[in-house]
C-alpha cells in the first residue's frame, strides 16, 4: 500500500503481509526510487523473545536529525531548524516511553 510520494518521485509502500503470509503491518516499508528500492525492516517482536531483528523508532530519528543539522549547516533555513526540533521532541517522546517501560518492567516485552 503506498503510503507517501514525495516531490521528487520517491514512493514508499508499506507491505502487511510477505509471500508466507506473515503479517508484517507496520514493521516492513519499501522505498521505491526509480529504477532502485530498499526495503526498511523495523523490529518485529519483542527483543527478549526475539532478539534484535530491525531497526528502530529512535535509530531512524537519530539518522533523520544528524542528517538535518548537517544540512542545515550547509543550507539554514527556519523550515530546517523547526523540523529539527519537531524531530529531538518525537525522539524525546520515545525515550520517555522505553523509560517508562523499563520502571515498569515490560521493556523488551510484549506486554503493555
Amino acid at each position: 500500500m503506498r503510503i507517501h510520494t514525495d516531490s521528487n518521485g520517491v514512493a514508499v509502500n508499506a507491505i502487511s503481509a510477505l509471500a508466507s503470509g506473515e503479517d508484517v503491518s507496520g514493521h516492513l516499508y519499501q522505498v521505491l526510487m526509480g529504477s532502485k528500492s530498499l526495503s526498511v525492516e523495523f523490529q518485529h517482536g519483542a527483543v527478549q523473545e526475539n532478539g534484535v531483528n530491525g531497526v528502530t523508532n529512535e535509530a531512524l530519528l537519530a539518522i533523520l536529525i544528524h542528517r538535518t543539522e548537517v544540512l542545515n549547516k550547509r543550507f539554514p533555513c527556519r523550515e530546517n531548524s523547526i523540523a529539527i526540533t519537531k524531530m529531538q521532541e518525537a525522539l524525546m517522546w520515545f525515550d520517555k516511553r522505553t523509560a517508562d517501560r523499563q520502571v515498569r518492567g515490560v521493556e523488551g516485552r510484549e506486554a503493555a
